[in-house]
């Protein structure tokens, strides 16, 4: 689906599959990848507040958990799209198209 981190294929190298159906068709995605991020996140701060905060305090533990999910904000950002492609186009085994 993917041409570099960020930039989507217009159509899938493969079979041809057309990602984008029509202009805004990934805005729901962004709900998906909220939803991800959030879990991502809460599981992080538990960690964090559970192991860090008796040694450095609460607020330098979430400080490190944000900085921690960082670097994961790309991928929750690409898989919330093809999440949001498998649940609306569905998938179509190459060769029965």
């Amino acid at each position: 689906m993917f041409a570099g981190v960020f930039r989507m294929n217009p159509r899938c190298p493969r079979c041809g599959h057309e990602f984008e159906r029509e202009p805004g068709f990934f805005q729901g995605a962004m709900y998906v990848s909220y939803g991800l991020g959030i879990v991502v996140f809460t599981v992080l701060a538990l960690l964090g507040d559970a192991t860090l905060t008796p040694r450095i305090g609460v607020v330098a533990a979430m400080v490190v958990a944000a900085v921690v999910y960082m670097p994961a904000v790309p991928v929750l950002f690409r898989y919330s799209r093809v999440i949001w492609a498998h649940v609306n186009v569905g998938t179509i085994p190459p060769g029965e198209a």
